[in-house]
């Protein structure tokens, strides 16, 4: 299991509306064609940065690759961008603006401790 997070800020005054957005849409299809799962997500929101943490089986630009064929995925990315900062924005409507995204968005890994029994 790889864990990823990504990071960007949003407007203030639009944390009521990102958490409704981010907390309300359908779930995209978990495994791609490849057989990369999407295990879990989670999001974190304070203080207008927000944070975005998935848990994968597999390859990671295979499932950005089949998220961003989703439809409720591709709904609610374009309901989130009026509600990014400016010089967060992304633009998430071609694979290589996407692909720019996360890569500026993406949080380096420093660790994770699981516990043993």
């Amino acid at each position: 299991m790889q864990r990823y997070a990504i990071m960007f800020r949003i407007k203030p005054g639009s944390e009521e509306k990102v958490k409704t957005l981010l907390s309300g849409y359908a779930p995209p299809e978990w495994v791609t064609p490849d057989g990369t799962r999407l295990l879990s997500t989670s999001v974190f929101l304070k203080d207008g940065l927000l944070v975005r943490l998935i848990e994968i089986d597999g390859n990671l630009p295979s499932l950005m690759a089949h998220l961003a064929t989703q439809p409720s995925v591709q709904q609610l990315e374009r309901e989130l961008d009026e509600h990014i900062v400016e010089e967060d924005r992304r633009d998430t409507g071609t694979p290589d603006g996407a692909r720019a995204f996360f890569r500026r968005a993406m949080m380096e890994h420093v660790t994770t401790r699981v516990a043993t029994s």
